[in-house]
C-alpha cells in the first residue's frame, strides 16, 4: 500500500462525495420543489465525476461526453461519460459541439445518477446500457490493437473484454436493495452491466458460481456469474467497495479491446471500391 496514493484517495473520494450530494441543494428550488436548470445539474453531476475519476485513468484515455457512433449508421442516445482512445479517436463534432465517438475506440461507458428510487428504475437505466453494448457487434472487420493479455481469437461471445464496459454511479439507492430482482427482460448476459457504485451504499459487482467475489464481468466462455453486493465497511472516508470500484475501472481499462477505425466503413457503401 503506498501512503501518498491511499491519502490522495480517501481526499478526492470525501471531496466528490460532498459535492456530489450538495448538488442537488444548489438546483432545488425549495418554493416550486423542483429543480432549476436540470439540464445544467446533470452536467455539473457529470462534471464531478469525471475530476474524480480522471487521476486513476491512464493519460492514453480521454473522458468526454455525447454520442457513439458504428459504420452501420447506429447511433446511441447522449451518454454521460465515454472513455475512449484519445490518440485513435477522430475529433468528430457537429456546428452544435455536440461529440460523436467511434465504437472502435471506445472503452466504455459511465452513466451518473442521483439518488435512484426504486428496482424498476434502476433495471430501465441497465437495460438502456445493455444497448450500447450491442453496438460492438456492428464493427464490419474487427482489427484489434489493444486486447490486454488475451491470445484466443476475438470472440463477443466467450470474452467480456472484447466489448465495451458500461458502469452506473448513483449517490445512494431510496429503496431495499435486493439484487435477485435486477432484470434484463431476457436480455443476453453478454450485454449486462459491469459495475454499479452506489456512493452511499456500496457496490454491486460479481461473483462466479463457485463463489469467487468481486469480478466486474457478467460472464467468461459459457460460465454466467452471480451478482454480488459488497456494502460500504465503517470507514466512511474510503469504503472497500470504493476501492474495488477504482481497482475494477483501472483492470477494466487495461484489458478491454480497442480496435483500429476503418473510415471507408464510415464513409462509402462499398469499402472494397475505394482505390487508396
Amino acid at each position: 500500500m503506498n501512503k501518498i496514493i491511499t491519502n490522495l484517495t480517501i481526499q478526492n473520494f470525501k471531496n466528490f462525495k460532498d459535492s456530489f450530494e450538495n448538488t442537488r441543494e444548489v438546483f432545488w428550488d425549495q418554493e416550486k420543489g423542483k429543480l432549476i436548470h436540470p439540464g445544467e445539474f446533470g452536467t455539473y453531476r457529470e462534471t464531478l465525476a469525471k475530476k474524480w475519476l480522471s487521476i486513476y485513468i491512464p493519460e492514453k484515455f480521454g473522458l468526454g461526453n455525447g454520442f457513439v457512433i458504428t459504420s452501420k449508421n447506429r447511433i446511441s442516445t447522449q451518454c454521460d461519460i465515454i472513455i475512449y482512445d484519445k490518440l485513435e479517436t477522430p475529433k468528430i463534432e457537429n456546428v452544435d459541439s455536440q461529440k460523436f465517438y467511434p465504437i472502435e475506440t471506445v472503452a466504455g461507458i459511465i452513466e451518473v445518477k442521483s439518488d435512484i428510487n426504486s428496482t424498476a428504475e434502476l433495471n430501465d437505466y441497465l437495460i438502456k446500457l445493455s444497448e450500447l453494448k450491442k453496438m460492438r457487434e456492428d464493427i464490419e472487420d474487427p482489427n484489434p490493437y489493444h486486447r490486454g493479455g488475451f491470445k484466443l481469437p476475438y470472440n463477443l461471445e466467450k470474452i467480456p473484454f472484447d466489448n465495451i464496459f458500461t458502469i452506473l454511479i448513483c449517490n445512494k439507492f431510496n429503496f431495499e436493495l435486493d439484487v435477485n430482482k435486477i432484470s434484463y427482460d431476457a436480455i443476453p448476459i453478454k450485454y449486462h452491466h459491469n459495475l454499479i457504485l452506489s456512493l452511499n451504499d456500496g457496490i454491486i459487482n460479481y461473483s462466479t458460481p463457485k463463489g469467487t467475489p468481486n469480478l466486474s464481468f457478467s460472464y467468461i466462455g459459457n460460465v454466467t456469474h452471480n451478482y454480488n453486493f459488497l456494502k460500504n465497511d465503517g470507514d466512511s472516508n474510503l469504503p472497500n467497495s470504493v476501492i474495488n470500484f477504482l481497482v475494477s475501472l483501472h483492470y477494466l481499462l487495461l484489458n478491454t479491446c480497442l480496435h483500429r477505425i476503418d473510415m471507408s466503413f464510415y464513409m462509402v457503401e462499398d469499402p472494397l471500391k475505394v482505390i487508396i
